[in-house]
Parts: structure tokens; C-alpha cells; sequence
């Protein structure tokens, strides 16, 4: 009863709550839904104390990640997209309060995630649990560099 009740939990979670079982783009929804919860900590809370948020979703999630797929044979299935919440709220960091920043910050991390170039793609390919995160972290990384310079 444990172990199944941990297995529903963890497939909620890393399904980002459901999210990743649409049909359609689920990756992309879930980087579109993260941008409202990121614009309200970002008003609220510190930077330091959302990147601290983000570090224990994405520990949370590599270790939920392990029990789903345990022993599967396709790495990294469509349903799991909390990599995309912790990259676009990586990708959000340093963007400015405002639509166009954070459109801007939507395209740039989706056209990373997407296009996967060099060196994501090289992490993507390593096929493992922590790839299916570590890919995301560099492209949300990436993006929040360029806002960094941007708006430095």
C-alpha cells in the first residue's frame, strides 16, 4: 500500500501535478503555467529564497524521478515535465517584472528546451535521471545569463 501510494505521488509530481498528461505540448503548457507562480514569488520573496525554492523542487523531483523510472526503457516520456518547471523558473530569475521580459524568457528557454544546441543537447543525450533535469537547468541557466547581461 506504502509503495503504491509513493508511486501516485511521485507521477503527480513529476508530471507537474497532471499537466504533463495533456495531449498536446505538454512541456510548453508546463512552462507556460510556471510564469503567474514565478511572477507572484518574485514579488514576494527574495532571490535568494526562490533559488533555495527551486533547488528542493528539483531535489525532490530527481529523487521522485529515480522511483518512476526505475528498471523503464524510455528515459524521459513526455508526462514529465517538472524539468520544464525548474528550467523557465531558472530562465525567470533575472527577468524584469514585466510581459515582454517574461514572453521573452518563455521563448528563449521553449527554443533551448526545443532546439536542444550544444552543450544541452550533449547532457540530453547522456539519457539518465538526472539528465532529464540537468538539460533543463542549463537552458533555464542560459536564459538567465542573458537577462543578467541584459539587464545588469
Amino acid at each position: 500500500m506504502k509503495n503504491n501510494l509513493q508511486k501516485k505521488t511521485a507521477y503527480f509530481i513529476c508530471s507537474g501535478f497532471g499537466v504533463g498528461y495533456f495531449t498536446i505540448f505538454p512541456g510548453t503548457l508546463a512552462s507556460f503555467i510556471i510564469l503567474p507562480l514565478l511572477w507572484i514569488l518574485k514579488d514576494t520573496l527574495s532571490l535568494n529564497m526562490i533559488v533555495i525554492l527551486i533547488f528542493i523542487y528539483t531535489v525532490i523531483c530527481y529523487f521522485l524521478l529515480k522511483i518512476i523510472l526505475h528498471k523503464k526503457k524510455h528515459i524521459d516520456p513526455s508526462y514529465v515535465v517538472c524539468d520544464e518547471y525548474v528550467g523557465q523558473s531558472l530562465a525567470l530569475l533575472f527577468c524584469n517584472q514585466n510581459i515582454f521580459d517574461y514572453f521573452m524568457a518563455f521563448l528563449i528557454f521553449r527554443l533551448l528546451d526545443i532546439l536542444k544546441p550544444f552543450p544541452i543537447n550533449y547532457i540530453d543525450n547522456l539519457k539518465t535521471t538526472s539528465s532529464i533535469l540537468l538539460d533543463d537547468i542549463l537552458a533555464g541557466l542560459i536564459t538567465a545569463g542573458c537577462f543578467f547581461i541584459y539587464n545588469g
